[in-house]
């Protein structure tokens, strides 16, 4: 007569195996869910460290719903406007040549693209040539 648990160490062995190759449900970050993704570093063009250049005195800068000037106005940003998170830029930047570029090259790319963003729960999209880089944080 065969013992009922005789094989359970195989299974138990087998059992290990598979799940030392699959990372747990709980160890993976939903990107969807913004809690799980706020405090994650920005690399590349993507983070909160901006704030607003060129802007005019007086003046506030148009959040559209598009990257289009005739898109939808969703919102404006102050003059003064800080910690302007970039969530992606159109057409896209390429991360390591922004990271990699001085400051100046990095106003140059931002200047011919529009980026999505948000500022406190405000999303929309800015031309780029408005958004300035916080470099030493």
């Amino acid at each position: 007569m065969t013992k009922p648990f005789a094989k359970f160490p195989l299974l138990l062995v087998c059992l290990l195996l598979i799940g030392l190759e699959v990372p747990p449900v709980s160890a993976q970050a939903d990107a969807s869910d913004p809690a799980e993704t706020a405090d994650l570093p920005g690399f590349g063009v993507w983070g909160p460290a901006y704030r607003l250049r060129n802007v005019p005195e007086g003046m506030r800068l148009v959040v559209r719903a598009s990257g289009d000037r005739s898109a939808a106005t969703v919102g404006s940003l102050t003059r003064s406007a800080s910690d302007v998170l970039v969530l992606n830029c159109f057409p896209e930047i390429v991360p390591l040549d922004f990271e990699d570029a001085s400051s100046e090259a990095k106003r140059e790319m931002l200047g011919g693209v529009w980026c999505r963003i948000d500022h406190y729960g405000m999303t929309g999209f800015v031309p780029g040539i408005y958004l300035d880089p916080i470099l030493d944080r």
